[in-house]
């Protein structure tokens, strides 16, 4: 009896290890952001210090637009073996480094909430994304971050808009 309880055991937790591996693997993919710098907040005496990172990416699907994510990062030992959740604190600024465009003769209203940029900010469950409206109106591109999880995400959200000019 002992015995088959101790392989249940083991069976179990392995089968933990690998459903974690798993999801890490398959879901903490981190999207084409270039980091700026950051800048500690809080210094921990054990593993890194929190800090407010600063990342740039580009919209992959409109040329000539640049954002700016600046957002707090978890220190301390589960920020430093990556099991820390990140808060919900989060500014976006986006800029038009270009003429403004859609890429691959998309229309920019066909190209309204897509997720432009994703992150994973803790271990299960919680990522960091940014998606795209255009105002048609005021012939606007509108970038949102927010932060999710599976049950809820956080109210917190930040947006950043840039002028697109003249279009044809």
């Amino acid at each position: 009896m002992r015995r088959w309880l101790w392989s249940v055991g083991i069976a179990f937790v392995a089968l933990i290890v690998v459903i974690f591996l798993g999801y890490y693997l398959l879901f903490s993919g981190r999207s084409e952001g270039t980091r700026i710098g950051s800048v500690s907040t809080t210094f921990r005496f054990f593993g890194p210090n929190d800090k407010v990172a600063l990342d740039r990416f580009d919209d992959d699907d409109i040329a000539g637009v640049s954002c700016y994510l600046a957002r707090a990062r978890k220190g301390g030992v589960p920020g430093a073996i990556g099991t820390a959740e990140d808060p919900s604190n989060l500014s976006i600024s986006c800029v038009g480094t270009a003429p403004i465009k859609a890429k691959n003769n998309a229309k920019l209203t066909d190209l309204n909430g897509k997720r432009v940029f994703s992150e994973r900010a803790s271990i299960l469950f919680k990522t960091i994304e940014v998606r795209r409206f255009f105002d048609a109106e005021r012939n606007t591109l509108c970038y949102v971050v927010i932060s999710t999880k599976i049950i809820n995400g956080s109210p917190q959200n930040a947006t950043g808009c840039v002028s697109v000019g003249e279009t044809k």
